[in-house]
C-alpha cells in the first residue's frame, strides 16, 4: 500500500510540475476597486503599466476583466516566467512606490484575496487550432477537486486530451493547477476565443462523439459520472484581455 501511495503522489507530483528549471509558473492576482472608483483604478494600472513593464521582456504581463463570476468587475494581473527568471526580476523600489501610491488608494483590500502560483499541467492540454495567438476572450472552467481524488482527476483529464487527439479536433484548451496562495487542489480549465460568434461555434470539448469515438461506446457517460465524483464544484468564469494593461 505505502509503494502504491509513493508511486501515485510521485506520477502526480511529476504531472503537475515537471521538473528543471525551464518549468514555467503563473503568478496571479485580481484587483477589485472601490465603489465609484474602477475608472480611476484601471487608468492608475495602465499609466503603471506603461511606465514599468511595456517592452520588458523579462517580466511579460497580462490584465484580464472578469466579466462573469463571483469576481465580476475584478481585474485579474497576470505575470508568467519560468522559476529561474523569477530570481532575475527583483521587484524594483520605485515600481513599488508608484503603484502604492497612485494604485491602492482605488483598491478595495476587504475584495482583494491576495497573490495565487499556478503551473500548467501539459499533459491535461490541447491545441487542434493551428494557432497560439492570444485571443480576445477566455472561458475559464474552475475545478475544485475533492483532497483524495488527485489522481483519479489525473487520469481523467489525460483521456478527455486522448480522444480530441485521436479525432483530430480543432479544440483548444489548457489546464492550470494552483500550487500556493490557496487550496492545491484548484484546477483551471482555460478556452481561449476571439469573439462571441466563435464561442457559439467553438468545438464541444466534452463530445460524447468525440470521447466514445476514441474510447468505445457508453464511455463518456462512464467518464462524466467519475468527474462528477471527484469534483467538489464546478464554476465558469469568462474573462476578456486588456491589451493597454499588458506587455504583450
Amino acid at each position: 500500500m505505502k509503494i502504491f501511495l509513493k508511486s501515485t503522489l510521485s506520477l502526480f507530483m511529476l504531472t503537475i510540475f515537471g521538473f528543471g528549471q525551464d518549468s514555467e509558473v503563473y503568478q496571479a492576482r485580481v484587483w477589485h476597486a472601490k465603489p465609484m472608483k474602477a475608472d480611476a483604478m484601471v487608468e492608475a494600472m495602465t499609466k503603471k503599466s506603461k511606465k514599468y513593464n511595456k517592452g520588458n521582456k523579462n517580466y511579460p504581463m497580462n490584465t484580464f476583466e472578469i466579466i462573469s463570476g463571483k469576481d465580476q468587475g475584478g481585474i485579474l494581473r497576470v505575470s508568467g516566467t519560468t522559476f529561474e527568471d523569477r530570481d532575475k526580476y527583483p521587484l524594483r523600489k520605485n515600481e513599488l512606490d508608484y503603484w502604492m501610491k497612485n494604485v491602492m488608494p482605488h483598491v478595495d483590500l476587504n475584495r482583494t484575496e491576495g497573490t495565487s502560483f499556478w503551473s500548467p499541467v501539459n499533459n491535461q492540454s490541447y491545441n487542434g487550432s493551428g494557432g497560439n495567438n492570444r485571443l480576445r476572450f477566455q472561458l475559464v472552467t474552475e475545478y475544485l477537486i475533492k483532497p483524495a481524488k488527485l489522481y483519479e482527476w489525473n487520469q481523467l483529464r489525460i483521456k478527455l486530451v486522448e480522444a480530441h487527439k485521436k479525432a483530430g479536433s480543432k479544440a483548444r484548451f489548457d489546464h492550470y493547477n494552483r500550487f500556493a496562495g490557496g487550496k492545491t487542489h484548484l484546477v483551471h480549465m482555460i478556452v481561449p476565443f476571439n469573439s462571441w460568434a466563435d464561442y457559439e461555434k467553438r468545438v464541444p470539448i466534452f463530445s460524447e462523439e468525440i470521447f466514445n469515438n476514441a474510447h468505445g461506446k457508453g464511455a463518456h457517460k462512464k467518464w462524466l459520472n467519475q468527474i462528477s465524483e471527484v469534483i467538489e464544484y464546478r464554476e465558469v468564469i469568462i474573462r476578456e484581455h486588456l491589451p493597454e494593461l499588458s506587455t504583450n
